[in-house]
């Protein structure tokens, strides 16, 4: 278990590379393309969940120092907008990794370490995908549209600006899709770049990226989906087994160590 735990650790705590700014891609769109983009983001944005929910999810982590992967089950509570809880259970059905995250706060937990790290909206997380995951799980989509393109494969880019972040959204056509997704599957690629430090004038950026195969925006059971981040070279492999059919306890949004509260 110390093991698990220890790489876990190294997962959300591994040092930063860095890489090179990319340009945003600007390409000329005429006005009814435009419309019609708008309109395409405006209907996934409405097809993403409400109300709270309960992923239940078979995740597999790459550790990126020795490539040892490491597989368990777990839990992801969202409640939209407002927070999210993941708790992942290793051998002997400890609690390994415990992750609360809203826009105010967020807190990474590795409890047979006794490791607990924590910040706020203000403090630098780059060695952890924090924003990440307030952009996926909190407001899902949101930004505002700078540009779309054509992608190559079929189907449309959008680039959204989302704070500080640029998100380059690729939503690929079923005949794009991987042969081991769901029959009616779609395909999308997430690619989320941030400055490190905004008065770093050397330009270096975070990179996120979440590729994921499933059949709508709204999360489903058969849902895979795969993410790395580029500076510390985690992986994420998650596979979606089920929603579950009743809304998350309250007590799993509220933060941990106010009570020691646990999902």
């Amino acid at each position: 278990m110390r093991r698990t735990a220890a790489a876990l650790a190294a997962l959300v705590l591994a040092a930063n590379a860095g890489c090179s700014r990319k340009p945003v891609p600007v390409v000329p769109v005429s006005q009814a393309d435009w419309t019609h983009a708008r309109a395409e983001l405006a209907k996934m944005r409405s097809d993403t969940p409400r109300e709270p929910y309960v992923e239940l999810i078979r995740v597999a982590l790459r550790e990126p120092r020795t490539g040892k992967v490491i597989e368990g089950r777990g839990a992801v509570a969202v409640d939209p907008r407002r927070a999210m809880r993941l708790v992942l259970i290793g051998p002997g059905g400890r609690t390994a990794l415990d992750v609360w995250v809203t826009h105010d706060a967020w807190r990474f937990s590795v409890p047979a370490l006794d490791l607990t790290r924590r910040g706020d909206d203000g403090k630098r997380t780059y060695d952890v995908p924090v924003g990440f995951f307030r952009w996926w799980f909190l407001e899902p989509l949101d930004g505002r549209l700078l540009s779309i393109a054509p992608d190559r494969r079929g189907g449309r880019v959008f680039v959204l600006r989302d704070g500080r972040a640029t998100v380059t959204l690729h939503d690929l056509p079923h005949r794009a899709a991987r042969a081991s997704g769901p029959s009616t599957a779609r395909h999308f690629v997430a690619v989320r770049r941030e400055a490190i430090d905004a008065g770093d004038a050397s330009g270096e950026m975070d990179v996120d990226r979440l590729e994921w195969v499933a059949r709508a925006v709204r999360p489903g059971a058969g849902d895979r989906a795969f993410y790395t981040q580029r500076s510390t070279g985690l992986q994420i492999e998650i596979q979606v087994e089920a929603l579950s059919d009743q809304s998350p306890d309250p007590a799993a949004f509220v933060d941990p160590d106010a009570r020691g509260l646990a999902l």
